[in-house]
């Protein structure tokens, strides 16, 4: 961290006002960015972190070198809070080699711990630059609802057309493209061509109206931002800093639990006859006490019961070993699936047993088939400094996502957003239904003093307003 302050750079004559903090232990990237920001009008000062809160400077910049470890995210986390408040945000250069395992959970974590506290995370350098420029020189965007305005064959037009296509080409969507801003209704940020200001200034209501211009231009007079794909980043990062401030900052209350109507006297009853550790099917009984959908499935203890069972259940069904110790399926456990017939049950049942060592006869869990839908694996547990966090893995994805446990709705929602359809024309899977499950997975651990961790092994999210299934889920419990 820095201890040493430098000197003001001066701004040039006539320029708008631009304030921005630099703050890290490093000072190669410090001082091109000073350069930089000079060039846009800009006043920049050098301070310590622990002066954010302090510093006489409309933004706070931090790029440190190596990845946040967990404790310097709690550390950071009161600050950064205290510089949104404020109207100073902590905008943070994340751009560290991705991680596996648990120093990747940990890597997650901390941004996310960080972002829930107030910090703009930005994952390029570019993106970064932009924001300090975005909120040092025109302060927090009301929303991160972003248009584009442009005339039509200019450069602003033509990089928002591409762009636009882009998104379509990978399934996703791009901030609306205006030619006039007569026509911008209800938006948040306008990036507009920085020749159509001034025509523009009295027809974009209470959006928060921001020039852009190409990278081949300097604009030495007053600050603008550069290049659209990094203003737009710039402006969708610190749009949704804003509903975060209105939100709360911070992992939600646990009595926010009462809005989600638990059945507790089933929960309380069920996790009673539970020891240390709960295998698939008791856990599924306590999320449904909570309110999460799970696969419909029974426990089989012959395979006359099991046949019984896979009838009521509706063919195909899926079988499975029982028991606290079966590993889940991620880890190996055996899963005969397509069940057609009774006899494909019998099998079923003795290959199952073979496959887990155990004798023929040895009890089963008989479950209907899993809808077709966007795999994915939910972790909530406990991670050091950081308090209670959840962890989503989805198949595909460069690394976890998380964000700090009990989950607001702004936070489960952010988790949400990630998981896209497996294949481009697919169907987008239940984002909402998503969202909900992981918020009451986070209140189910936060809320109990005996639940150490959830691990939702394999949740299925079937396509949009389908909903969202457990097919596989683990408990760890205090004696």
């Amino acid at each position: 961290m820095v201890r040493e302050v430098a000197s003001l750079q001066p701004r040039a004559q006539g320029a708008s006002t631009l304030r921005v903090a630099l703050a890290a232990g490093e000072t190669g990237w410090a001082d091109e960015t000073q350069r930089i920001l000079a060039r846009r009008g800009g006043i920049c000062q050098r301070i310590a972190i622990e002066e954010a809160p302090e510093a006489p400077a409309g933004v706070v910049g931090l790029a440190p070198r190596e990845a946040i470890a967990p404790a310097q995210a709690a550390e950071l986390a009161p600050i950064c809070a205290r510089s949104a408040r404020a109207g100073r945000p902590v905008v943070i250069l994340a751009a560290f080699p991705r991680q596996l395992g648990s120093r990747g959970d940990a890597q997650a974590a901390s941004l996310a711990f960080l972002r829930a506290h107030g910090a703009v995370l930005c994952p390029d350098p570019d993106s970064w630059l932009e924001a300090l420029v975005l909120l040092g020189a025109f302060g927090l965007p009301p929303g991160p609802r972003i248009a584009v305005v442009a005339p039509a064959g200019s450069w602003i037009s033509s990089s928002a057309q591409f762009l636009a296509n882009e998104a379509a080409a990978s399934g996703g969507r791009f901030a609306a493209l205006l030619p006039e801003a007569a026509r911008v209704g209800s938006t948040d940020v306008v990036l507009i061509d920085r020749d159509e200001m001034a025509s523009a200034r009295e027809r974009t209501g209470t959006a928060l109206l921001v020039p852009v211009v190409g990278r081949a231009e300097l604009c030495e007079e007053r600050p603008v931002l550069v290049g659209l794909r990094a203003a737009l980043a710039a402006a969708t990062a610190a749009g949704r800093l804003r509903e975060r401030l209105a939100a709360g900052l911070g992992p939600a209350e646990p009595a926010e639990a009462d809005d989600l109507q638990v059945d507790r006297a089933r929960f309380e009853r069920q996790l009673g006859k539970l020891s240390e550790r709960a295998g698939d099917h008791e856990s599924k009984v306590l999320l449904a006490a909570w309110g999460m959908s799970i696969t419909r499935q029974a426990v089989a203890t012959t395979p006359s019961a099991a046949t019984r069972l896979a009838k009521r259940a509706g063919y195909p069904v899926e079988i499975k070993p029982w028991g606290p110790d079966v590993p889940s399926e991620l880890d190996g456990c055996p899963v005969e699936r397509g069940l057609e017939t009774a006899a494909d049950v019998r099998r079923a049942c003795a290959a199952v047993a073979r496959a887990t060592g155990h004798p023929e006869g040895t009890a089963v869990i008989v479950r209907e088939t899993p809808p077709a839908g966007r795999e994915l694996r939910a972790r909530v547990a406990r991670l050091g400094e950081l308090g209670l966090t959840v962890i989503l893995d989805v198949v595909g994805a460069p690394g976890p996502i998380a964000a700090p446990a009990p989950l607001r709705r702004i936070d489960a929602e952010e988790l949400a957003r990630h998981v896209e359809a497996s294949r481009l024309g697919d169907p987008q899977p239940d984002r909402t239904s998503l969202a909900d499950l992981l918020r009451r997975a986070s209140f189910l651990v936060a809320t109990s003093e005996r639940i150490e961790s959830l691990d939702l092994c394999r949740v299925i999210a079937a396509a949009r307003g389908d909903g969202v299934v457990v097919a596989d889920a683990r408990l760890e419990l205090s004696d």
